[in-house]
């Protein structure tokens, strides 16, 4: 692996991107691997242009790329521009909230580096690492992972996750097409059907947000998960059209 691809989608997140660009612009990535940074302002209605600016100006490095969306399409959405426009071997997807520690993006890179790994998840439910969330929030992710191991043939413990490690090839050639909050299920299905694929997981740190600091996932995300479980799941599509 020469380059990973970061892609971080941003929707009215003023408070914590510039932070996020800041912590990315200092990450040292394992073995010497670059790094770019593609960010997608998915027509954000607060300061966060402005934010991102800022802290680019700050940082002037000429791996951060900015792109602005005219109409919000969703994370989903903003994901799929990122993911053409990335060039390394590998993606990985960062969310513009302070959730999740970019500094341990080295900690999903190690499995594929040195263990042999295709896909790594970064999980928040292995070990001690949640801190924050919900007693339903974090059953309804228990749910939702139980019920796409089973349609989907795999084992892991954090389907939600946002810490996906993809390699760009097998990005790039998925049919995907759910704008939203779908994103996660969808990307799990279609890449579980790929059984040459090695997966790992590896534990992560998980700093939960309330809705009154910014969580956008609610209960009608949940159910929408269920559906694509299943769509996803038990559909053939997997591949785009050539």
């Amino acid at each position: 692996m020469q380059k990973l691809s970061i892609l971080i989608p941003v929707y009215n997140e003023d408070q914590t991107i510039g932070e996020v660009i800041s912590v990315i612009d200092q990450l040292q990535i394992l073995n010497g691997i670059s790094k770019e940074v593609i960010i997608i302002d998915d027509c954000s209605t607060d300061n966060s242009n402005k934010e991102i600016q800022k802290a680019l100006n700050a940082i002037q490095n000429k791996d951060f790329f900015l792109i602005k969306h005219t109409k919000n399409t969703g994370k989903g959405g903003a994901i799929h521009t990122g993911i053409k426009k990335a060039t390394g071997e590998y993606i990985i997807i960062q969310d513009a909230d302070l959730e999740l520690d970019p500094n341990e993006i080295n900690t999903l890179l190690d499995q594929v580096v040195n263990n042999g790994a295709d896909v790594v998840y970064g999980s928040r439910f292995l070990g001690q690492t949640t801190k924050g969330g919900s007693f339903l929030s974090n059953l309804a992710n228990s749910f939702l992972t139980r019920l796409s191991n089973l349609v989907f043939g795999i084992r892991i413990t954090d389907m939600e996750t946002c810490y996906k490690l993809v390699p760009a090839a097998e990005f790039k050639q998925l049919n995907l097409v759910e704008k939203r909050f779908g994103f996660e299920p969808e990307i799990t299905a279609k890449l579980a059907k790929n059984k040459e694929l090695v997966w790992k997981e590896v534990p992560i740190t998980y700093n939960a947000r309330t809705e009154e600091q910014g969580k956008k996932i609610g209960w009608k995300d949940g159910f929408r998960a269920i559906w694509c479980i299943l769509k996803y799941g038990l559909g053939s599509s997997r591949y785009v059209d050539r």
